[in-house]
């Protein structure tokens, strides 16, 4: 029985994928709106009201018990597996490098291909077959297997047809004004129903770095370059054929006259430091002020020898946030005051907003802050699917801990 069961699911499979070609050659991708809102929710109840009908009609039937039964379960992962690792892992962008055949086969996106859809199509009624199947049988230890199934067979349903909503903007921010528009994946203004206005942004950075480069501008070693970290004062490093000790970091800091620089901390000053560089094959030495210069301020660097120019490499960003006001459409008043941080997003009314970049030639100066605003209405249903599966996962250890 269980070989008829491979072979059967097995030919199902292959005609699914082979149809799936055919309809993705001649047709092209799927739509992304045929996931949008409303079609995916008619999609998501047709296809409930649609299986639940053929399984109850047709329980007993071969087809039914074929759909449901642990065989076709693994053909379909096998072959899910096949094209999400084989197909999936080439990595194609039309716009780099355009190919009229892999273009054709869909691989910028994998997931809105017919041959994908058919084969996940497949693995859905199995696992709401096999959900409803078991359901029917009212046993204690079932339920790991419904908790299990019917988890995945959620973060599945809803990770599919909820793609097509997902909207992911991006909002670029200037201090003091307010903005209610952001910018689509396809550079298209879209009005929100908030607003932000950007208070303050400000920036910590890691110490300056400085390198040895030659005449082009190449940093050195060419392969591997070697750089050295301004933490502490006192400290030396090696760089090719010299030593340099760092004597004072100014983080913020100004030309004093043409060959010094003083701490301050007016607006546009930029980072400086004194050191001693010491050519170790002759010992010769000498001390200068060397900066890695802005926006404003010109750089300054300190010439090795004809073909060897040491120099202060821009600072590196180590945090950044902007704080920023929110609006709701309709209303005067301030919903809140946040503070948006990488890796630190805030919800409002739907709308998860990360922290993206910034003016980078302005850097700590900058007055322009870029956040991401994505909505994905589906999530809540995907994070239940997720959190039913770990419960279920405990169950199945508890009930099978002998």
């Amino acid at each position: 029985m269980n070989q008829n069961q491979y072979r059967y699911a097995s030919y199902i499979a292959l005609t699914s994928l082979i149809l799936g070609f055919i309809l993705q050659f001649s047709l092209g991708s799927i739509s992304k709106s045929w996931f949008s809102f409303p079609y995916n929710i008619f999609a998501g109840f047709a296809f409930l009201i649609i299986s639940t009908s053929i399984f109850f009609i047709f329980k007993k039937k071969p087809f039914t018990q074929l759909h449901s039964s642990a065989p076709f379960a693994i053909v379909t992962v096998a072959t899910l597996g096949f094209l999400t690792i084989g197909l999936g892992s080439i990595h194609y962008d039309p716009q780099v490098s355009p190919n009229a055949f892999l273009s054709r086969l869909g691989l910028e996106d994998l997931t809105k291909t017919w041959y994908f859809a058919l084969i996940f199509f497949m693995a859905l009624t199995n696992l709401w077959f096999s959900v409803l199947k078991r359901s029917l049988v009212y046993q204690s230890k079932n339920i790991p297997f419904l908790l299990n199934h019917f988890g995945l067979w959620l973060v599945m349903f809803a990770g599919v047809l909820g793609q097509g909503d997902i909207a992911r903007l991006k909002m670029t921010l200037q201090k003091d004004k307010v903005e209610w528009r952001a910018t689509d994946e396809k550079g298209n203004i879209v009005e929100l129903p908030i607003a932000l206005e950007l208070k303050e942004f400000s920036i910590d950075i890691y110490p300056n770095k400085l390198f040895i480069i030659d005449t082009l501008g190449n940093s050195l070693p060419k392969n591997k370059p070697i750089g050295f970290m301004l933490e502490k004062e006192g400290e030396s490093a090696t760089l090719l054929d010299w030593k340099i000790t760092l004597h004072q970091y100014l983080e913020k800091a100004i030309p004093d006259t043409d060959s010094t620089y003083v701490n301050h901390t007016m607006w546009g000053a930029t980072n400086a430091a004194y050191v001693t560089v010491e050519h170790l094959p002759t010992h010769k030495k000498q001390t200068e002020w060397i900066s890695a210069g802005n926006f404003q301020l010109p750089p300054r660097a300190i010439d090795l020898d004809p073909e060897h120019t040491l120099v202060m490499a821009p600072p590196e960003a180590k945090r950044f946030q902007s704080e920023v006001l929110i609006y709701e459409q309709g209303k005067e008043d301030i919903i809140r005051q946040e503070k948006i941080e990488v890796n630190h997003p805030i919800e409002v009314g739907g709308w998860r907003i990360y922290q993206v970049s910034y003016d980078e030639p302005m850097g700590r100066w900058s007055e322009r802050s870029v956040v991401e605003l994505i909505s994905d209405p589906w999530l809540p249903v995907v994070y239940t699917g997720i959190f039913m599966l770990i419960i279920g996962g405990i169950a199945f250890l508890l009930t099978n801990r002998k």
